[in-house]
């Protein structure tokens, strides 16, 4: 079974820039850049919950946090509550009734055109830190 896909496009000019800056400074325009579609896919997620939570435990408990990368930059989307996953996957006295697998599924498209918007405005932000940085040092001497 083919999976669909979204093509990305205009990365081209930012792998460019990425390339060209160091390596913290392309780590954090990527963990900045991350953030924006998970935080929308976190925004999804609560509202998939609001409708099966009943203390607000389960909805505070979703959160965008930065994940181990052996290379690279990743953030991950988690749901810390117990509860979570007896929504997400059932168990024997209650069916599942999935959250994140609709969140993400849906807005998929906005999602993937957030991450090019905010990639492309993060790496610029970078280069003219970077500049005012280099330009501020030459000044001093």
């Amino acid at each position: 079974m083919a999976r669909g896909g979204s093509r990305m496009t205009g990365f081209r000019e930012a792998s460019r820039q990425l390339n060209e800056m160091g390596k913290a400074a392309a780590r954090g325009v990527g963990r900045k850049s991350l953030a924006v579609p998970a935080e929308m896919l976190a925004r999804r997620v609560r509202a998939n919950i609001s409708s099966h939570n009943r203390t607000g435990e389960t909805y505070e408990s979703v959160d965008v946090l930065p994940a181990k990368s052996k290379r690279g930059v990743a953030v991950e989307v988690v749901l810390q509550h117990i509860a979570g996953v007896q929504l997400e996957l059932g168990n024997s006295d209650q069916a599942a009734t999935p959250v994140f697998r609709p969140a993400i599924d849906s807005g998929k498209d906005r999602r993937f055109q957030a991450f090019a918007d905010a990639l492309m405005i993060e790496a610029d932000t970078a280069i003219i830190r970077k500049a005012a940085r280099d330009a501020k040092k030459a000044a001093r001497g």
